[in-house]
């Protein structure tokens, strides 16, 4: 072979190396390298609630995994609403996500109209976790059960004012339904999140309230706050020896708070299958679930396709019970 040969063969040869060690982008190919850069966790309620605390604890451990910050950024208001309006219209491209707890399907048939649809605007990611609220009240309340305190306030001929943790969250739909079930008047007053709640509980502003259960317990071991009863169909197990509303007598307030993890409608499948196997290995990590446990915090854990099926019947379920006890928030 003549040098002229060899050389031409050479050069074809180093061209095809070069071209086989080139990434080549296909046209309908998600980048392999996601997270590539920070991503914004929306809570959408105020800093300080079990919420907040979970989807912070999510968070560090999400980082961790990715060696990227995910910034947890409060957007509390309307029931949840502003924060999951915000996130239904980010770009679908996995860096804008929702923690979202149970008010998120409750709110359009509270409202009668949302900003957002909570099946067709998202991409459900994974249930991540169960929770109880519990019905509160300050140390001198004249009541120790449900019971009690629906017969005080009907002596009193008055309404009585209650606090939760914002507009049409569950603690409200579900005070709203417990005196419907007992023909007491009450008066609802909105927070921007537990913390706020809590502070005017303990300040005296308000008799009475509903909060999660960790929060219950911790002020009820501190001898500041009486819980009452706890909505979902078994007992906490941070308060085992407060009983359901269902035991105390009163039906519709059977179901469990949910926190679950959203994408906007529209992001890449692998991206939403990544962050769901990534969060699932997060939340079932000896150290986090220990964290949630002490919280009172059921963890769970789901493929995008379960937690899917899970908020579309939890939607059909809270627009009957809604409509059955006729509430319209306005």
């Amino acid at each position: 072979m003549d040098n002229a040969r060899r050389r031409a063969l050479r050069r074809l040869g180093w061209g095809m190396a070069g071209v086989a060690g080139m990434q080549i982008a296909l046209p309908g190919r998600a980048t392999p390298t996601y997270p590539s850069r920070a991503v914004r966790l929306i809570m959408p309620y105020a800093a300080g609630g079990t919420g907040d605390v979970v989807a912070r604890l999510i968070a560090e451990g999400l980082a961790k995994t990715w060696q990227r910050p995910v910034l947890v950024d409060n957007k509390p208001g309307a029931g949840g609403m502003i924060g999951a309006d915000l996130v239904a219209k980010s770009e679908p491209d996995g860096y804008t996500l929702l923690m979202a707890l149970t008010g998120l399907v409750q709110a359009p048939s509270l409202y009668g109209k949302a900003a957002y649809n909570p099946v067709r605007d998202f991409a459900p990611i994974s249930e991540l976790a169960t929770s109880h609220l519990a019905l509160v009240v300050q140390q001198d309340f004249p009541a120790r059960n449900a019971k009690e305190f629906a017969e005080h306030v009907a002596r009193q001929g008055q309404p009585l004012p209650y606090g939760t943790y914002g507009l049409g969250s569950s603690g409200h739909l579900q005070m709203e339904i417990f005196a419907r079930a007992t023909g007491i008047s009450l008066v609802h007053v909105p927070y921007k999140g537990e913390g706020p709640l809590v502070n005017d509980l303990l300040g005296r502003q308000i008799p009475a309230g509903v909060v999660g259960a960790v929060t219950a317990r911790q002020y009820a071991q501190a001898g500041k706050l009486r819980p009452l009863a706890v909505a979902g169909g078994s007992r906490s197990p941070l308060l085992p020896d407060v009983p359901t509303f269902r035991e105390s007598g009163y039906a519709g307030l059977e179901r469990q708070g949910w926190i679950g993890l959203f994408a906007p409608a529209s992001t890449p499948r692998d991206v939403v299958d990544k962050i769901s196997r990534d969060v699932n290995r997060v939340i079932v990590s000896d150290a986090l679930r220990a964290r949630l446990v002490d919280m009172g915090i059921i963890v769970k854990g789901s493929t995008p396709s379960a937690f899917a099926d899970v908020v579309r019947a939890e939607q059909e379920y809270w627009a009957d019970a809604i409509r059955a006890a006729n509430i319209r928030l306005e």
